[in-house]
């Protein structure tokens, strides 16, 4: 395995991981806010609330994950 390959590996779990870290919190968050402040009932609604700010945290993760592996590589 060449070192261009494992540093794609590196980055992929990386970007996997923090995902993890980040994103399963994130969610019952959300949903508690969803449901319990914003009294939000339809599961349509609370679904498409709680992915469009999910889309954006996402979003800036992995370009800050990309912004460092590509600092690593220059």
């Amino acid at each position: 395995m060449t070192a261009r390959v494992r540093k794609r590996h590196k980055e992929t779990f990386t970007t996997v991981f923090t995902g993890l870290l980040i994103n399963y919190p994130l969610n019952l968050l959300g949903l508690f806010v969803c449901i319990d402040y914003l009294n939000m009932t339809d599961p349509f609604w609370i679904g498409t609330t709680v992915t469009a700010y999910m889309t954006v945290v996402a979003y800036i993760r992995v370009f800050m994950v990309r912004s460092y592996f590509d600092r690593t590589t220059s």
